[in-house]
């Protein structure tokens, strides 16, 4: 970049983009070019800027520059391959073929290429061999090429000539050379006409350039460019958008609108009200300026580029007049351009006459004239021209006929053009205002600006020459009218107006109306002033067109106004003060929706209200509002009356009738609000009584706000009460006609009651406080300063603490001791009473006064005292258990001082600032012990710190180099800075010691180091010594273990081949045993630390050990090797490795993709390839893939890293290229080898076939051997020079591979097309001197030709009439005569053969022979018609041996499917073959017949069905299903019975249902079972009794439905007999069963009466028949038990008749018992009461209690019998005992 300047690349970059150059390569050839000039135009644009040059343009331009180049394409291969084409065509296809030659210019699309660009081609083609070729018709074109190939060893290359495009920039200030006025311009413009400081970087000028340079693309005419910018980019901007963003002006503005429905707005938003209105009026000022500017570009385009231009001739006009004229030619064609121009003009004038304005506004009107005036006045200046006045002025001296003509055109275009020009000089006054209408801020501009526009209107009537008639000037009007409307319809929109603030939307309404009214009013005025003026003439405008649409949308804006006002008088009314007075805000939120629901008709119109043409349907949407108005006042009164009734507060209610007094709102709804004076009365009686309650209710418990004491929150409260009543009555007397009705004294005096019994209340709580502190105030003050807390939470007396501590014992110290300030509660609050009490006004007692007075030396000395406590706490907090146990006797101490403040001194002692003072130094004291001891204490920690944070894995750093050591050196490494971090670690722990000694010597005065009060303490520190080494060992295999899955690596690993595998070296499990090494070592650490003495802090010497020789010395490893949390960080450590260690395995075996290369056998291989006799195309191939492998592995990284671990792969790498070369090598060999026998081997046959040339043809049979020997050659031309090119090829790859031959190879293979072509023209020269012999045996052969055609045509016939194609649909006879003539056929053809070949030999021209064509043709298609029925007919065989019941219909479907497919692939004209037909139909068939085949495979088909099917078929066989095949089904040509197949099949599924229906009811009765229950009574079991039967009997209606309908269908006839029988057998089984359960019903109830009760005795002969069906009963259950099945136990013979004669029998003895029961009855009527089971209870018991239950029931309000014992013992009732006890 010159300069490096940040500036000009931001340029380059910005050309670069605008212009898609890829490269900025352009741009730099550009800074380059010359001398550098246009780098001094870029420098000096940004640099420097003169007051002329300002503002400065810089211009850039893309030009495509083209330049032809030769270039020589070179041949590829030796020898090229001749073909049969045209020299010409030849030639396109190597310009095809070879490569072209591009710049980055083609890369550009054709808009981007100048015209002169895309009409040339793109490359050209020169030949540099200009060789004739021979035109000689005599000789084979290819044997002519190849005779003149073999003159040339090596052709020479081609010359191609090809157009290269370059693509060039080029740069200028401040203009547009005319050679690029047609391209695409870049430009930048500077926005300051100060130097554009240089930026630091390209970052800085991409943020500093664009706000100092502008740059865009011109693609047109710049006036045009700028217009469209203007027109559709600007203006948009400014008038549309500008007013859609401001709602039209409205936006934050409120409008104009009456002041009592507009709230007043702060004078800081007034303030901005104001700004934006200017802004707004600035930027209508700029949009008016914006016009005016887009109109002179347009007529400046228009006068450019103008649509009618005058022709003129080119013709010489220089000469003089008489010169011209004296020519006639010359007059004749002047005369034709003037009748040109007059045609011309008059179209002209007649196309504008008929225009009119494109729209209905009065601008339209301005844009009219202003076109008629660019037109005429294009027109006008045209004939001003100099030539064109000369060439009038010859026709004039002409005397010509079109010149009279031509003057009343250009007089009536003068005309009109003058017209237009006054008219566009008159309405542009106008502009400005007709621009306010459409693009004004809002109606405050539009009202401002309809007087302006009516005086202008005025001025144009009576300034004008042509605007000032009724037409002109009343249509301005009615598009001035059009326009207004426009605005006020799209500002007051109905649809979204009521959306709006209800001050925005009554501003709009308001405002538009007078927009409407200022216009009609402007009218008039201006009307009524030319009428005063009496000059000029007066307006007569139809006022129906003016103002009838705008006075009925002003009529429109009023009714909205209305519409807005009536809401919002809605809304003052139903506001926050109503729904608080009332109570009831969700009916006052009913009526407001009410209220907004008024206007959805009027949103929702589908008609434009505006419209005058729905006036009728406005009044009706006017009717319904006004309608719905009334209905909502009628429902608000009533709501009001009904709420004034319920008031919450009579204050509110009061201050919201004083409101409505002053305030504007529905007149009826006000005066009813107006009429609630007494129910505020009777509101606020409510209110009293309420409070008065409250007061009542809480006055013993009253609720106090917070910080207030008992008595004087209690008055507070109280007094707040009184305080709520008294407020609304001090408002009510500013009502005085309300005070003085009789309600209002009776709510006064009312008020008056429950006040003084307010002040009864607080006079008597003050009392009673009173004598209460007067009580105990003394006894408060006496107290103790301090108290003492034990850990149990008992309070202490300090002499009994002191007492049992003098010891100073251990044991004796307790720790929880807490101290707290004994300020009672009771004193605070009557020092807060008297304050409060003070503070109302109260007198309180002197004592408490005085207590009061000295509240803040009483917090001063609290205060003192909680400082005392709360260090003595923190010091005790402080200290641990072991410093606890260490100081006790300084603990006690401190006690001691403190429990002076428990005994002696209370708050009237005048001491307690000396106590506080003595107490401050003994924890001062304490303190300061406390403070030595911990400062040795974090001396100690510091050093277990430095062991916690110690490094036990300290890795080597990388050098620059960037050198890693192996697995082992880095372990290596680990171990070595671990052992010198350990031993750092011992010497610290060994200063531990003297530190423990140095705090005994503070405590003891003694310097032991294992001082017996300390034990505790020296055990303290060792196991927090313990700890950190605990920490030390986990923290650091953590993170060793986190280093080990880091991204740096730390050691090295080779990869080795070590095939069949690719190993790591060392092995990963050596690798993982290091690793291990490494925790293990870290581990064991822990043996430096040695353990201290029990009770010391003195290290543990080595000890003897029972059976052991060497000293033991006892470390902490013991204890931190068998931590649970130590070895799972170290099972971590090994998982992890272990992962890495698997990591490296899976990324290895990518490289196992490489494995053929060292796991499978070469000679192996090359020997099978070699059978494949591979080309040439294949050994490369091969060769690339190898080499491709090498180039891979050669790109592969030769460092792998997997976390922590580097994998070195070059000797991996090595190893698989070195296999990958051998492979090379060993396929070099065996190519070499093919090359060789193939290049010998064609040398052979060439040097044969010479000899066989030079053979005399002495004979008939040598003269076409030596002919064949020369056709031959001529034949084998094109494989030999591709066998000659194949050798060479492989030579060629041989070559490129590096693969060694020998010299005589590559010799032989440089030489052997020189061999060919030697051999080539042999041949011909022995061809030429054979002529004569060929012409004698050419004769002969003719004759030959003549026999062969009358024996083919006997053939053809034969074949047509008798051929496989005749035998119509007996494709079994075609078949057979297939093979046949296919032989015939094949002897056919060896003759033709025969006879072609004579007829090559001899030069004779090939005869063709149509009939064999024709006959092969046919046969061809045969051939393939019969393959397919050949294999339809084995398919067919093959199924009809399939068993039938192993039929697989979809295999059948897919081959006959196929078989149609095949044949329906054929050709069209073999498909045509009437024997194709004939195949089609019986596939067809086969195909139709198959849906049928797996109809007759349902399983639902029986053997009656079968004899159905062959009865109605006329077939027979046997349907065993072992020997049945499809055979047989095949034979029955079923596609013709299909029928009578699905009819068969039909019925055979509807009887299978029935056969399904009647085995699913068999089965569910054969095992379908009763419940058998076991029957007892209490505890005894009586027998057994079926369970519940109720899904049996559901089952049983179902199977009978079933079973129903099965009968009622007619395919039941196998099925009828089975089916009667079930029913019969259902219905008997169900009648069974309901007679059972009656049975066991009456059994279950008899049983308990006639088994072991007294009515068996009482009823002997019913107890015998009884007994009898008892017994028959339980035998049928006992056999029921045995097999409980339905079916078995309900069929068993004569089963119902046995039910019925039981059911008969046990209703015998039931109507006995009733019988018997009835004459108990009779004797005692009594018993009519109580049920038969109860009667029966008290007969069969013999003892007399047993009535008790019952007597109840038997006599009224009779709870029990009194039984006594009579005189002989027997029990007595003596009497009755009534319910109610007595």
């Amino acid at each position: 970049m010159p300069h490096d300047d940040p500036r000009v690349e931001w340029i380059k970059n910005a050309v670069c983009v605008m212009f898609d150059l890829p490269e900025s390569g352009c741009f730099e050839e550009l800074l380059g070019r010359g001398d550098g000039e246009d780098e001094q135009k870029i420098i000096h644009f940004l640099n420097v800027v003169t007051e002329e040059e300002a503002p400065s343009a810089l211009f850039f331009f893309k030009n495509i520059r083209e330049e032809e180049v030769e270039v020589e394409i070179p041949i590829v291969n030796n020898l090229p391959v001749y073909t049969h084409q045209d020299p010409i065509e030849h030639a396109e296809n190597d310009s095809e073929r070879s490569p072209s030659v591009l710049s980055e210019g083609s890369l550009l699309s054709n808009r981007e290429k100048t015209p002169a660009d895309k009409n040339k081609s793109g490359q050209k083609r020169k030949s540099q061999d200009s060789s004739n070729v021979d035109d000689s018709q005599s000789q084979d074109p290819a044997v002519e090429d190849l005779s003149e190939a073999t003159n040339v060893n090596i052709p020479p290359p081609n010359i191609e000539v090809q157009i290269v495009y370059h693509v060039e920039l080029h740069v200028d200030v401040n203009n547009i050379p005319q050679r690029f006025e047609k391209y695409n311009v870049l430009y930048f413009l500077r926005n300051t006409n100060e130097t554009i400081t240089e930026p630091a970087d390209i970052n800085e000028a991409n943020n500093l350039m664009p706000k100092l340079i502008e740059f865009g693309m011109m693609n047109d005419h710049p006036l045009m460019t700028l217009g469209g910018l203007f027109n559709h980019v600007y203006i948009p901007l400014l008038s549309v958008n500008q007013l859609r963003l401001t709602d039209g002006g409205y936006h934050g503005v409120a409008g104009s609108q009456d002041d009592d429905a507009v709230c007043k707005t702060k004078e800081e938003e007034k303030q901005q009200a104001a700004e934006s209105r200017g802004a707004f009026e600035v930027r209508d000022d700029l949009l008016h300026s914006t016009h005016k500017f887009l109109q002179v570009i347009d007529q400046t385009l228009q006068q450019l580029e103008g649509e009618f231009k005058l022709h003129i001739p080119d013709i010489d006009l220089e000469g003089e007049v008489e010169v011209l004229l004296s020519n006639p030619a010359m007059v004749e064609k002047l005369e034709q351009c003037v009748m040109n121009w007059h045609t011309q003009i008059t179209i002209v004038i007649e196309e504008q006459k008929r225009k009119k304005p494109q729209g209905p506004g009065p601008l339209a009107e301005i844009e009219f004239w202003r076109e008629r005036v660019a037109v005429l006045s294009s027109l006008t200046e045209q004939l001003s021209l100099k030539v064109v006045k000369k060439i009038l002025y010859v026709m004039t001296r002409a005397d010509s006929f079109i010149m009279q003509e031509l003057e009343k055109t250009t007089a009536e275009l003068s005309k009109y053009h003058e017209e237009s020009v006054n008219n566009v000089q008159f309405l542009t006054t106008m502009e400005r205002h007709f621009r306010n209408l459409v693009t004004g801020l809002d109606f405050k501009v539009v009202l401002d600006t309809i007087p302006e526009l009516m005086n202008g209107l005025r001025m144009i009537w009576i300034l004008s020459r042509h605007y000032n008639t009724d037409e002109r000037l009343e249509s301005l009007m009615e598009r001035i009218a059009w326009e207004l409307s426009e605005r006020v319809a799209r500002v007051v929109n109905v649809r979204v107006l009521f959306k709006d603030k209800r001050a925005v939307a009554k501003a709009k309404a308001q405002d538009g109306k007078q927009v409407l009214e200022q216009w009609k009013a402007s009218y008039f005025e201006v009307r009524a002033w030319i009428e005063k003026s009496d000059r000029d003439p007066r307006w007569e405008f139809d006022r129906k067109k003016l103002f009838e649409k705008t006075d009925y949308m002003a009529s429109i804006c009023q009714d909205l106004y209305n519409i807005l006002q009536t809401l919002d008088e809605f809304y003052i009314i139903f506001g926050a003060e109503l729904k608080a007075v009332t109570g009831d805000p969700k009916r006052i939120d009913d009526v407001l929706h009410r209220v907004n629901c008024l206007v959805e008709p009027i949103e929702e119109v589908t008609f434009d209200p505006f419209d005058i043409r729905k006036m009728s349907s406005w009044k009706m949407v006017m009717q319904e509002f006004k309608t719905d108005v009334q209905a909502i006042e009628r429902e608000a009164i009533s709501f009001i009356d009904h709420s004034f009734k319920t008031l919450r507060s009579s204050s509110a209610a009061f201050d919201l009738l004083l409101k409505f007094k002053h305030i504007r709102s529905r007149d009826a709804i006000n005066n009813q609000l107006m009429k609630k004076f007494n129910d505020i009365l009777a509101q606020y009686c409510k209110e009293m009584d309420l409070l008065k309650d409250i007061f009542m209710k809480l006055k013993d418990n009253p609720p106090l706000n917070k910080n207030h004491p008992p008595v004087a929150g209690a008055i507070i409260w109280e007094r707040f009460l009184l305080d709520r009543m008294r407020f609304p009555i001090r408002r009510f007397r500013e009502a005085h006609e309300m005070m003085d009705s009789e309600e209002g004294k009776a709510v006064a005096s009312k008020f008056l009651e429950v006040a003084v019994r307010m002040r009864n209340y607080e006079l008597e709580l003050f009392n009673q406080w009173k004598a209460e502190t007067n009580q105990t105030l003394p006894l408060l003050m006496k107290r103790s300063v301090l108290t003492m807390v034990n850990s149990a939470g008992a309070v202490c007396v300090g002499s009994t603490q002191a007492n049992n501590t003098v010891q100073g014992s251990e044991k004796d110290v307790e720790k929880d001791v807490r101290y707290s300030v004994n300020f009672a509660f009771e004193l605070q609050e009557i020092i807060s009473e008297t304050k409060y009490l003070d503070h109302l006004g109260i007198l309180t007692p002197s004592e408490a006064q005085n207590v009061a007075l000295q509240e803040d030396k009483f917090l001063r000395y609290s205060k003192g005292l909680k400082k005392l406590v709360n260090r003595y706490h923190s010091l005790m907090d402080n200290l641990n258990d072991a410093e606890f146990s260490l100081m006790a006797d300084q603990v006690l101490e401190l006690r001691r001082v403190l429990s002076f403040g428990c005994r002696r001194v209370n708050w009237n002692n005048l001491g307690i600032p000396q106590f506080i003072q003595r107490g401050n130094q003994a924890a001062s004291k304490f303190e300061s012990l406390v403070n030595q001891i911990q400062k040795n204490e974090r001396d100690i920690d510091d050093k277990l710190k430095s062991i916690e944070s110690a490094n036990l894995f300290k890795f080597p750093v990388v050098d620059k180099t960037g050198y890693l050591p192996g697995i082992k050196e880095f372990c290596d490494f680990i171990e070595c800075e671990r052992a010198k971090a350990v031993n750092l670690l011992v010497n610290k722990y060994a200063a531990i010691s003297p530190l423990l000694t140095k705090i005994e010597s503070l405590i003891m005065g003694t310097s032991t180091g294992k001082s017996k009060c300390m034990a505790q303490f020296y055990a303290y520190w060792e196991r927090k010594i313990f700890d950190s080494l605990t920490k030390m060992v986990l923290q650091n295999i953590q993170a060793f273990n986190n280093a080990l899955m880091g991204i740096t690596p730390l050691f090295q690993i080779d990869t080795i081949l070590a095939a069949p595998e690719i190993a790591l070296l060392p092995k990963s499990s050596e690798v993982y045993k290091l690793i291990r090494q490494c925790v293990s070592d870290c581990v064991e650490s822990t043996r430096l630390f040695v353990r201290w003495m029990h009770g010391s802090c003195i290290q543990c010497p080595p000890q003897h050990v029972d059976g052991e020789d060497k000293l033991f010395v006892f470390t902490f490893y013991s204890e931190v090797c068998q931590l649970p949390q130590i070895n799972e960080q170290a099972t971590a450590v090994s998982q992890t490795m272990q992962r890495l260690l698997n990591g490296i395995s899976a990324y290895l075996k990518t490289w196992m993709s490489y494995r053929s290369l060292w796991k499978l056998d070469k000679a192996i291989v090359m020997e099978k390839f070699a059978a494949k006799k591979p080309s040439c195309v294949m050994y490369d191939e091969k060769f690339q893939f190898y080499v491709k492998v090498s180039n891979e592995v050669a790109k592969q990284p030769l460092v792998k890293h997997e976390h922590i671990i580097r994998l070195n792969l070059e000797p991996l790498a090595r190893a698989v290229q070195e296999n990958a070369q051998a492979w090379v090598t060993s396929l070099g060999s065996l190519l070499n080898d093919s090359a060789r026998e193939e290049l010998f081997n064609l040398r052979n046959e060439l040097l044969k076939l010479s000899d066989n040339l030079k053979r005399s043809p002495s004979t008939l049979e040598d003269l076409k051997f030596v002919l064949g020997t020369i056709t031959d050659i001529r034949d084998m031309s094109l494989s030999v020079e591709l066998r000659i090119s194949d050798i060479q090829e492989r030579y060629r790859t041989l070559s490129m591979y590096n693969v060694e031959t020998t010299e005589e190879e590559v010799q032989l293979s440089a030489n052997i097309f020189i061999l060919w072509s030697e051999l080539f023209k042999e041949s011909r020269r022995v061809d030429r001197s054979l002529g004569k012999v060929k012409k004698t045996f050419a004769e002969i052969t003719l004759n030959q030709i003549e026999e062969y055609k009358q024996e083919l045509s006997i053939f053809a016939e034969s074949f047509n009439m008798h051929g496989p194609g005749a035998v119509g649909d007996d494709l079994e006879k075609g078949l057979k005569i297939m093979t046949t003539y296919e032989m015939e056929l094949a002897r056919v053809e060896a003759s033709r053969q025969e006879l072609a070949k004579a007829e090559k030999l001899f030069n004779l021209p090939i005869t063709m022979y149509p009939e064999l064509l024709n006959v092969q043709k046919e046969m061809k298609g045969l051939r393939q018609i019969y393959e397919i029925y050949k294999n339809q007919k084995e398919a067919k065989a093959e199924w009809s041996q399939t068993l039938w019941v192993n039929l697989d219909i979809k295999l059948l479907q897919d081959g006959i499917e196929g078989l149609i497919k095949s044949l329906r692939k054929l050709p069209k004209d073999v498909r045509a073959l009437p024997v194709s037909f004939f195949l089609e139909g019986r596939m067809k068939e086969f195909k139709e017949s198959i849906p049928l085949l797996l109809d007759l495979k349902n399983d639902a088909l029986r053997n009656r069905h079968w004899k159905d099917l062959m009865e109605r078929t006329g077939t027979s066989f046997e349907m065993n299903p072992s020997t049945f095949t499809l055979e047989n089904m095949f034979s029955m040509e079923l596609h013709k019975y299909g029928n009578v197949i699905s009819e068969i099949v039909t019925s055979a599924v509807k009887e299978l249902g029935i056969e399904k229906g009647v085995k699913e009811v068999e089965g569910t009765w054969e095992t379908m079972k009763f419940i058998v229950q076991r029957f007892l009574k209490g505890t005894q079991e009586h027998g057994f009794i079926l369970g519940a039967v109720d899904d049996i009997l559901q089952r049983l209606d179902d199977d009978a439905m079933n079973l129903q309908s099965m009968a009622g269908s007619h395919y039941v006839g196998p099925f009828l007999a089975t089916v009667q029988q079930w029913e019969k057998n259902l219905s008997l089984i169900s009648e069974i069963i309901e007679v059972w359960m009656l049975v066991q019903q009456k059994w279950m109830y008899l049983e308990s009466i006639f088994i072991g009760g007294d009515i068996r005795s009482q009823l002997p002969e019913e107890a015998k028949k009884f007994d009898n069906i008892d017994k028959m009963f339980k035998k049928i259950m006992t056999d029921t038990v045995k097999d409980p099945g339905i079916k078995r136990c309900c069929l068993v013979p004569n089963r119902l008749a046995d039910l019925q004669n039981l059911s008969d029998g046990l209703e015998r003895c039931q109507k006995s018992l009733n019988d018997y029961l009835d004459s108990k009855r009779n004797a005692f009527p009594r018993f009519f009461f109580i049920s038969d089971d109860e009667l029966l209870s008290i007969l069969g018991s013999s003892e007399p209690t047993c009535v008790q239950e019952h007597m109840i029931k038997m006599y009224d309000n009779i709870a029990a019998l009194r039984f006594d014992t009579g005189m002989n013992g027997e029990m007595v009732a003596s009497a009755m005992v009534s319910a109610e006890g007595r």
